[in-house]
């Protein structure tokens, strides 16, 4: 019998200049899929679930190999285009399942706890920071009440900002009122998933500029990648929103484009507009709202403007739209840095499900997929990706069973319907908060 051929329609493209990738000094060259490669896992994407996944299953079995694929750079992808917030805890508005949402709580906690681990032991240049973050709303109180009421409910500490406390931190009187939690971390994400990649355990090979075509998955696992094949005995798939590219949990998780720019270093002059604390990280109390960053080498990040990307293309009339966007925002909060430099504006896909459910665990045997969707992606696709490898090893946990018992990703409806529903909400959300971005 032939083997069953799955095949990617489209390639993963990650869109525009990811601005964080950009900062940092050239990669080197990338070691890529060719000829032929026989390894007993292969896990497929690079980001923080492909990384941790790899991470753990070279621990727990250090006589396997496993092969990381990454279709681009390390470091340029999803994981490397968010804001750079490793949550432990998050709270939004409404909250509907309080019991999911402590579950998450415990996963991220703790997904946080082990990226801060692997950060200092290996010492990964990546801007790790402390710093916590601030829940901002510039008219949108009621929203803002969700926020602290939803920290009430989960036990989370919180402490109350007014107008003056919130310019003491920014510099800007943008904001009515603030909610400023602890414990979370700020990072520079391209630079922390670089590293992330660079100290994988020997056992683990790092393969980029390999995407993969074809998944054969009779006899084994055969991945076709353009210049070779990688042959494995199971296959973890971290693919992310492109998971339906491969034919695999389609109608899963919604993907909605989140839009960011990154400013060119701010002089002193400049910087001296930002507060006095030298950095910080603003949350959106509004769903519209903007996240901000000041980061540790004195650049603004600018993130809002929500797009449905069932498409996973970002168009340069977008794009510059987008960029226009954010240069308002910033001269809104700041009026003389409205005009400063980007040094990228980028789009990043996340991935929502309908009833904030898993993607998480066996597709067919041998074959396992892993997402990491909803709010706190970084660092629950982390402590996914260790806990994953470690249900795959037949190591049990209490941390084990919480994920196990999230509810599975419910199915959506196909397009147009779900263009037609998220666009519509998209809107909704855009008209009445559009003062908060």
């Amino acid at each position: 019998m032939a083997p069953r051929m799955m095949g990617a329609r489209k390639l993963p493209d990650d869109g525009p200049r990811n601005g964080w990738f950009e900062t940092l000094p050239p990669p080197p060259p990338a070691r890529r899929v060719e000829g032929r490669i026989r390894v007993d896992f292969a896990v497929v994407g690079a980001g923080i679930c492909g990384c941790s996944t790899a991470r753990r299953l070279a621990e727990l079995r250090p006589d396997d190999s496993v092969a990381l694929i990454e279709a681009g750079r390390a470091g340029y992808g999803t994981s490397g285009r968010n804001a750079g917030f490793m949550l432990d805890n998050h709270s939004h508005g409404g909250m509907r399942h309080m019991e999911a949402a402590r579950k998450n709580v415990r996963l991220s906690t703790a997904g946080t706890d082990w990226l801060r681990r692997i950060v200092r032991e290996h010492q990964i240049q990546c801007r790790w920071s402390d710093w916590g973050r601030i829940y901002v709303a510039a008219g949108a109180e009621a929203e803002l009440r969700n926020v602290s009421d939803g920290f009430d409910s989960l036990g989370v500490p919180w402490r109350d900002l007014d107008r003056d406390g919130v310019e003491a931190v920014t510099g800007s009187r943008y904001y009515g009122r603030g909610v400023r939690v602890d414990g979370s971390a700020l990072v520079q994400p391209s630079a922390m998933m670089r590293g992330l990649a660079a100290t994988l355990p020997a056992n683990v090979a790092l393969y980029e500029e390999s995407p993969v075509l074809e998944m054969g998955t009779t006899g084994g696992f055969r991945l076709v990648c353009p210049d070779g094949t990688v042959e494995a005995r199971q296959v973890v798939l971290c693919t992310h929103v492109f998971t339906e590219e491969i034919g695999v949990l389609k109608h899963r998780a919604v993907p909605l484009a989140s839009f960011a720019s990154l400013t060119e270093p701010l002089t002193d002059a400049q910087a001296a507009m930002l507060g006095g604390e030298g950095e910080f990280g603003l949350l959106p109390a509004h769903s519209n709202g903007s996240t901000v960053r000041l980061t540790q080498d004195r650049r603004i990040l600018m993130r809002n403007t929500l797009f449905y990307a069932r498409e996973k293309r970002f168009p340069p009339a977008l794009m510059e739209r987008v960029a226009d966007i954010h240069r308002r925002s910033i001269a809104a909060r700041w009026p003389d840095l409205g005009d400063t430099g980007f040094a990228g504006t980028w789009g990043g896909i996340l991935g929502f499900t309908r009833n904030e459910g898993a993607i998480f665990g066996p597709v067919r045997e041998g074959l396992w997929a892993l997402m990491s969707c909803d709010v706190a992606p970084m660092t629950k696709g982390a402590i996914g990706g260790k806990l994953l490898a470690e249900h795959i090893c037949g190591e049990d946990s209490e941390l084990l069973q919480v994920v196990l018992s999230l509810p599975r990703a419910a199915l959506l409806p196909p397009d147009p319907i779900l263009r037609f529903v998220v666009n519509r909400r998209v809107g909704r959300l855009a008209a009445t908060g559009a003062a908060e971005r």
